[in-house]
């Protein structure tokens, strides 16, 4: 691992060693209760479990609770010492184990029935825990074995929002400002543009969704997370449009989804926005996109995921336009 990998990693780790990340995730409710529910279905009575990226523990917490009869709850952040305290605090101290370490490197002394892990950033894909867990799975995972969540897919849907366009999109700079032309900033904020976590739930949908990607959490290997994916929208709704907003389903049991799309109830993942250039669009207007993630091409930061998008906008059989846009994934 190179020095500058490693800075990366000890500022990751660190980000999670105060209470306030924590009590953002805990205090989502939908992804709090979601996973408890998965793993009152998942975990049965004498199975052992591993927690990759355990944080304060809820995870092995539920997991001891349905019965399992041993958790090793891995992390390197030092919110471990505390969460050490926090098994003792309610009584699983004969049951779960704390880890110090990284979960794909750490050693059992055997397989585990299931793995969980709450890994997914903004978009799925920021912070690269995925990475992690498919190494740790490769590694300490029983043949046959459990992960949760089991699949996740990754989703885009094109929109039209007034104020995400004016405050958090090209909008911003076309009206006056201050009395002055800022137009010509549009290129500029083109040729960097970020996909922010943002609240859609007052978005208009122009089209369906798309699937981008389903990875198969048990089977698949790293490199199908990193996707390339060619996907259609047919507009069924006239209006302008702003942008795309990105999703992600996770399956975390086979009766519990996990969803962060915009007309779901809101997470604290929210929604990812893609802004583009705003088009009028008519019904029947067709849009193709080459959708495709990689890592940061820069180097920069290995945990932060780059969006390419290229497409075209076509009208009763005729391309109206050709795009080709770059977001930076970020950690909001």
């Amino acid at each position: 691992m190179s020095d500058l990998e490693q800075s990366v990693d000890s500022q990751y780790f660190e980000s999670y060693s105060g209470a306030e990340v924590h009590r953002l995730m805990l205090s989502d409710k939908i992804r709090t209760e979601g996973y408890g529910r998965a793993i009152a279905e998942i975990v049965k009575p004498g199975m052992t479990v591993l927690d990759v990226g355990t944080g304060t523990g809820i995870l092995s917490f539920f997991a001891a609770r349905a019965g399992a009869s041993k958790i090793y709850a891995v992390d390197r952040s030092d919110i471990l010492s505390v969460t050490e305290d926090l098994v003792e605090a309610n009584g699983f101290e004969e049951v779960i184990e704390c880890v110090d370490g990284v979960a794909e490197e750490v050693e059992l002394p055997s397989k585990v029935d299931v793995i969980v892990s709450e890994w997914m950033g903004m978009f799925a894909l920021t912070e690269a825990m995925f990475e992690s867990v498919c190494r740790a799975r490769d590694k300490h995972l029983k043949p046959g074995g459990i992960m949760i969540p089991g699949s996740i897919k990754m989703c885009l849907t094109p929109i039209q929002e007034d104020k995400l366009y004016k405050e958090h999109g090209l909008g911003f700079w076309t009206d006056s400002l201050y009395g002055f032309d800022y137009t010509p900033m549009i290129n500029t904020e083109i040729a960097d543009l970020d996909s922010n976590s943002v609240e859609g739930d007052k978005a208009i949908a122009l089209a369906s969704s798309a699937m981008l990607v389903e990875v198969d959490a048990v089977a698949d290997p790293i490199e199908a997370y990193w996707f390339d994916s060619h996907v259609n929208f047919e507009i069924t709704k006239a209006g302008r449009m702003h942008g795309f907003l990105g999703h992600f389903e996770a399956a975390l049991s086979p009766g519990v989804l996990l969803s962060t799309a915009h007309d779901t109830p809101m997470t604290h993942w929210r929604q990812s926005w893609f802004p583009i250039r705003e088009r009028a669009v008519e019904v029947g207007d067709t849009f193709t996109i080459h959708f495709k993630a990689r890592k940061d091409p820069t180097g920069l930061d290995p945990r932060k995921p780059t969006y390419f998008m290229e497409g075209e906008w076509i009208r009763s059989g005729d391309v109206i336009d050709k795009f080709f846009y770059c977001h930076h994934g970020t950690y909001e």
